[in-house]
C-alpha cells in the first residue's frame, strides 16, 4: 500500500471512529481549570508529534481528529461549549456533515502529497 492510500485510510478511520464514540458515548470531557480539552486539541498535537518524528500513522490519526472538528468550529466558532449536554447533535447537523464529507474529498485529492510531508 502506497503512503498515499496509508494516510488516507488512517485518516478516514480516525474520523469513523470519532464519529461512533461521539454518537455512543457520554463521555466527560477533560477539563483543566474549567478548560475544556477537545479532540482536535489532541489532533494538533498528534500531528505535531508524527511531523517531528516522521510517523505517518501518528500524522493521519491526528489530522483526523483535528478534521472532524473543523467544520463544528467554522459553524460554531472555537468557543462550541454545549454540544455535549446536547448529546453532540451539533456533529450531525446537514453543515456539518457536508463540511467533513468536503475536507475529506480534498484530503483523499491530495492524500500523496499530504503523506510526502511525512
Amino acid at each position: 500500500m502506497a503512503n498515499g492510500e496509508y494516510f488516507f485510510l488512517v485518516f478516514l478511520v480516525a474520523i469513523v471512529v470519532t464519529r461512533l464514540l461521539l454518537a455512543t458515548r457520554k463521555m466527560a470531557k477533560p477539563t483543566i481549570k474549567g478548560f475544556r480539552l477537545r479532540h482536535y486539541m489532541y489532533g494538533m498535537v498528534l500531528i505535531a508529534f508524527g511531523y517531528f518524528f516522521n510517523n505517518l500513522t501518528v500524522f493521519a490519526i491526528g489530522s483526523g481528529l483535528f478534521a472532524d472538528e473543523i467544520p463544528l468550529i467554522i459553524i460554531k466558532g472555537p468557543g462550541h461549549k454545549d454540544e455535549y449536554w446536547r448529546g453532540c447533535e451539533d456533529y450531525y447537523t446537514p453543515w456539518c456533515v457536508a463540511g467533513i464529507l468536503i475536507i475529506i474529498l480534498v484530503v483523499y485529492t491530495f492524500r500523496n502529497t499530504i503523506a510526502a510531508l511525512i
